[in-house]
């Protein structure tokens, strides 16, 4: 017999076998689907029309706890949005996205979220052969660039001949594509050798990554500091493994200077590394046969002078080095 209760408070335990939500299904329509305090908790997107937006409702209308699930069936983006139509996610085909209200104001209010895919990391994207020749074939899924997701329909590619250690990737625009190197920001699916007519093999490389992850590319990396790794720049990104490497930047310099270099009065010679140093900030001492004060002058991340202080030519050679001031790894 159903019992309907329009609002029950329960400060204990609630013991159930089973529990039913209430489930709204909504076609792509590229409009606005605003949702309030009686909309189902679950809202179902089908269709394949791109530009459909979901407003959560008015959070001042809601008390804390409040739980949605948007899930997207179409073959398209949806866009969710908080009730002051500010972007909280976009969801990729087959993505889904819970929500709970964290704070009840104002009317945006501050909504905790997860998203989940309704197939795993592991099963998108997967390429195999054989195909004919030099096809190989793929599997569809969501490519994610950027917090800009795009739906990759299955398919195949035909590679190169007489390739080694070539890759499979998708490219920024959201397209399957193969070369003899792994284009910056592209997604790696896998790596293959082909001779003149066929496939001889075809490894993995797919990675799994947050959804979220924002990927630098090489030219957000410029941090090279010369006490730490290499960053990924001053963005909120992460190095691909392919880009972030351990400093090598050298941190010391040394060299002989002959005596006949030396001119001038007083007797001077420049020293230009052949690196330049990572900061200009660093220590140089001398020694030659000459019984010279020897100091230096013009101290850049280039090189230096090194002043003799005596007009007198040299007839020792005079060796340097120089180490970046501080302490480092």
């Amino acid at each position: 017999m159903p019992l309907i209760i329009d609002q029950l408070v329960s400060e204990g335990l609630v013991d159930h076998k089973s529990l039913r939500t209430q489930v709204a299904a909504t076609v792509a329509s590229a409009s606005t689907l605003s949702l309030v305090v009686g909309s189902e908790m679950i809202q179902v997107i089908t269709g394949s029309v791109a530009g459909q937006i979901v407003k959560l409702p008015d959070a001042t209308t809601l008390t804390v706890g409040y739980r949605y699930e948007v899930w997207n069936a179409t073959s398209v983006n949806v866009t969710v949005n908080d009730n002051a139509s500010a972007l909280l996610v976009l969801l990729a085909p087959n993505e889904r996205v819970i929500f709970i209200l964290q704070t009840a104001t104002p009317a945006a209010g501050v909504w905790l979220w997860s998203i989940l895919t309704k197939t795993s990391a592991a099963e998108q994207f997967l390429v195999t052969y054989p195909g004919t020749g030099l096809s190989v074939n793929y599997t569809g899924g969501t490519a994610r660039f950027n917090g800009v997701s795009t739906a990759v329909a299955a398919g195949s590619i035909t590679l190169g001949a007489s390739i080694t250690g070539g890759w499979v990737f998708i490219t920024t625009g959201g397209a399957v594509s193969s070369g003899t190197t792994l284009p910056d920001g592209a997604t790696p699916l896998a790596q293959f050798t082909t001779s003149g007519s066929a496939v001889t093999s075809l490894t993995d490389q797919r990675e799994t990554i947050d959804a979220n992850t924002v990927w630098g590319v090489v030219g957000d990396i410029v941090s090279n500091i010369y006490n730490r790794a290499a960053a990924a720049g001053t963005l909120e990104k992460y190095a691909r493994a392919d880009h972030a490497h351990l400093n090598n930047s050298l941190l010391n310099r040394a060299g002989v200077v002959t005596a006949g270099t030396f001119a001038g009065s007083p007797k001077k010679a420049t020293v230009t590394f052949g690196t330049a140093m990572p900061s200009a900030t660093y220590s140089i001492s001398f020694s030659g046969g000459d019984g010279r004060t020897f100091t230096y002058e013009t101290r850049t991340t280039a090189g230096f002078v090194i002043n003799a202080n005596a007009n007198q030519a040299l007839t020792a050679d005079v060796s340097w080095e120089a180490t970046i001031t501080g302490e480092a790894t």
